[in-house]
């Protein structure tokens, strides 16, 4: 036997892969894409997608079971695909709450000029990736050896491509310009056209080992039409463009050694005959109903889409509320609410600490003019002296966590001004002009991120210690000062920062302003139960909730994520190092000493995310109730609820809220980008019901993502090689896997296992050589899901 096998498998021992070449499809889904190509074309007598059936369905392999990890948004899903590593990006736009700095990460326009102005090198979700250590993976490749499109995750600009591309494009008037769909489809459209030539030119260059190409047409085109013929178009343009580059591939020195990729980075909730019905959070949050807030997003809401919302540089827009009991007119300086509702199946919602708003109401209090008497007299004394008493109730009560801050921030600062200098020597020793060859490596770019870094760290040190001035100021204050001189808020609360994150408490008996009576009370709002309870009463669409929220998910202490669809139906995802837990519970508080206590209930329909009741749960034939007590590492729980309506929850929702390991060691730069990667949370996420959305610049109509529905998380992706590579024929794997797969397969089809074995992912063994992988693919895993242990989670905890 041992003779004969090299003669039996001789394609699997003798695979090589030595270019890779990816097709980036932003928001293709899995359901539609298999009803296309299963169509068959009355004139052609071929499937609809003719190139797609002959390259990957014919002549490569599908996964038929390929899930997003976390949530289904663009920036987040990318970020798993180009990386490789567990979430550090969580959303499309982030704020942080100390600098009110916002993460716009799909905003491509102040890229493109910062770049020209040498202000910029990358795009600013592979800046922040660079602050933490986090390769990409075209990182792993020369520079000179890779060709990369215009995308999220972008390094560096190719001006000539932008050059080519958009003179013939740039003819229009004025008006015809100013028009979304010109400048949205047809410019975009045209760098599209001119990537592709690109990237086919580079197919003849045997030296070029990484190529992609991205492309948004489908994603922009489902979130308008949910109609099959709009959908199948898109894909046709996709699948004219696989079969150009599959020839060109075909046709290169290279054909037998490059694998060709298509993926998508999530699906699309999007059903013919059904419109995505859109539900306004900020209309909500800025109500009277909803606390009155002052609200900032990154982009301009609907009922501001004029000439405003045309504004591509704008990443900052702020709605004032004029139903806010005690800001009106102080909507620049007192935001209270971030609110990012891009996706748009849910919302991220950051809130000002709840006791900010405390101390900035009681020094109204204290500076309030008394009962019939005229402005600037003295309120009540007994009543201002109970203001000022309740005022350092709270400041003392925040004052270890505070100081702790203030004292860590400011080492972290110190070090950053230290780097700050190191770094002003290193950018003079650059050399000033670059010869060709440089620039071909990538070295030119390479020294202007040196100098883009030291500009941000500037104003990281700048805001950062705004901050903590007016912290420090709070600590430093006595009773006494008030005495002295009349305080404002300008003198003590920071300006444009939400503070520290909410607690549980906090949200359950948010302060939104002070009590109708006369007295030093607050009005608060219960946020996870009224938000749970909006309906509307004008629903047009039988087939479709009237209660535009599923539940509402955020992050408890003692590694728990909390599930909140209503009072009696909540539940907790529990982990511990390899294993999760699903938890019915109900009526979940959390006290003012911290301790949070909650109700065990027993399974029943009707709990977040619906997996008791869901006929396609596949777990083994015993008690459901029983296989629900136990934990199940992360595999079980895939292999149990990929086909169910949420399909892979549980996971992505442990992965969207996993807590970043903190730094070791004694480095306070790497402390403090870890900081601000945790100062970029929200407080909690809004889910939307099926076909809801919250997409307040433009309801899309057609279909959304964002969420974990199966529809949303269920993504592509297809392989097709050469005959060396040893990718499969006609080859389908029915074994479920995600996002974290995607790196660690391609690095191991290359060959680079030691770089694949230090990520995470699990690797797609079916593609890889070996013939005791393959027969393993269609195999049923149901079985691997039986219980390991049955530990039981205490019902209080802190």
């Amino acid at each position: 036997m041992l003779l004969f096998f090299p003669v039996l498998f001789p394609t699997q021992l003798q695979a090589e892969v030595k270019r890779v070449v990816i097709i980036k499809l932003d928001g293709v889904p899995e359901n539609v894409l298999e009803r296309e190509l299963a169509r068959i074309d009355p004139l052609t007598h071929k499937s609809t997608l003719p190139w797609m059936d002959h390259v990957f369905a014919q002549g490569g392999t599908r996964l038929d079971n390929f899930y997003v990890r976390a949530i289904s948004l663009s920036t987040p899903s990318w970020s798993l695909l180009d990386t490789g590593q567990h979430l550090e990006i969580h959303g499309n736009a982030e704020f942080d709450r100390y600098t009110y700095h916002v993460y716009d990460y799909m905003n491509f326009f102040p890229f493109y000029v910062g770049y020209a102005r040498s202000l910029r090198v990358d795009m600013p979700g592979v800046e922040v990736l660079d602050s933490l250590g986090i390769p990409l993976l075209i990182d792993y490749f020369p520079y000179a050896a890779t060709y990369q499109s215009f995308q999220i995750f972008q390094r560096g600009v190719r001006w000539k491509t932008l050059q080519d591309a958009l003179p013939s494009r740039l003819s229009h008037s004025l008006r015809e310009l100013l028009d979304e769909w010109t400048i949205g489809f047809e410019i975009g459209s045209a760098v599209e056209d001119q990537t592709e030539r690109e990237l086919i030119a580079k197919l003849a260059d045997p030296s070029v080992q990484y190529l992609d190409y991205f492309t948004g047409d489908f994603d922009h085109i489902a979130h308008a039409a949910s109609d099959a013929a709009s959908q199948r178009l898109a894909l046709q343009r996709i699948d004219a463009l696989i079969g150009r580059v599959w020839t060109a591939i075909e046709s290169s020195a290279l054909a037998a050694q490059t694998v060709l990729i298509a993926v998508s980075d999530h699906g699309m909730n999007t059903q013919p005959g059904v419109y995505s019905q859109g539900y306004n959070l900020l209309q909500f949050f800025s109500s009277r109903a909803g606390g009155g807030h002052h609200v900032v997003t990154n982009r301009h809401p609907l009922d501001e889409y004029k000439l405003s919302g045309l504004d591509p540089f704008v990443s900052e827009v702020v709605t004032p509320s004029d139903e806010s009991l005690y800001l009106k007119g102080q909507a620049g300086d007192y935001p209270t609410a971030l609110l990012d509702p891009d996706g748009n199946e849910r919302a991220s919602v950051y809130l000002r600490n709840s006791d900010f708003n405390a101390l900035q109401i009681l020094l109204l209090q204290i500076n309030r003019p008394a009962l019939g008497g005229t402005a600037g007299k003295e309120s009540d004394p007994a009543i201002r002296r109970a203001a000022i008493a309740a005022f350092f109730q709270i400041v003392d009560r925040h004052r270890d966590e505070w100081s702790s801050t203030v004292r860590e921030l400011s080492d972290e600062l110190a070090a950053l001004r230290r780097a700050m200098e190191q770094r002003r020597s290193e950018i003079k020793s650059q050399p000033k002009k670059w010869t060709r060859a440089q620039r071909d490596a990538g070295l030119d770019k390479a020294s202007r991120r040196l100098s883009v870094e030291l500009d941000s760290w500037r104003e990281q040190e700048r805001d950062y210690s705004a901050y903590l001035s007016a912290l420090s100021k709070l600590l430093d204050l006595e009773p006494a000062e008030f005495d002295r001189r009349r305080l404002t808020a300008g003198d003590l609360i920071p300006k444009r920062a939400m503070g520290d994150a909410n607690s549980v408490f906090d949200l359950q008996n948010y302060i939104v302003g002070p009590a109708p009576s006369d007295s030093l009370d607050f009005e608060r709002i219960n946020y996870p139960k009224l938000l749970s309870g909006l309906s509307v009463r004008n629903n047009v669409q039988p087939g479709v909730s009237s209660r535009p929220v599923d539940f509402i998910a955020m992050r408890i202490p003692d590694h728990a994520i909390w599930l909140y669809a209503d009072e009696d139906h909540q539940a907790l995802i529990l982990s511990h190092p390899g294993e999760l837990r699903y938890l019915a519970i109900r009526g979940l508080r959390q006290d003012a000493a911290g301790a949070i206590h909650y109700d065990v209930a027993p399974l029943a329909p009707g709990f977040p995310l619906r997996l008791f009741e869901d006929e396609n749960l596949h777990v083994p034939d015993t008690n459901r109730e029983e296989w629900f007590s136990a934990w199940h590492s992360e595999l079980d729980w895939l292999h149990a609820t990929h086909e169910t309506t949420y399909s892979n929850a549980i996971i992505a929702l442990d992965e969207q809220f996993l807590e970043p390991a903190a730094p070791s060691g004694s480095n306070l730069l790497a402390r403090f980008n870890h900081r601000r990667r945790r100062l970029a949370e929200p407080d909690f996420l809004i889910f939307a019901n099926d076909h809801w959305n919250f997409n307040v610049r433009n309801f899309n109509p057609g279909g959304n993502h964002g969420s974990f529905l199966r529809a949303s998380t269920h993504s592509i992706l297809l392989f097709a090689g050469g005959a060396d590579t040893g990718v499969p024929r006609h080859f389908e794997i029915r074994e479920p896997y995600d996002s974290l797969s995607f790196v660690p397969t391609i690095l191991d089809l290359m060959g680079r296992h030691a770089e694949a074995a230090k990520l995470p992912g699990r690797p797609i063994q079916e593609l890889l050589p070996g013939p005791t992988a393959r027969h393993s693919s269609s195999a049923s895993h149901t079985t691997c899901c039986a219980a390991t242990s049955s530990t039981q989670a205490p019902q209080d905890f802190r």
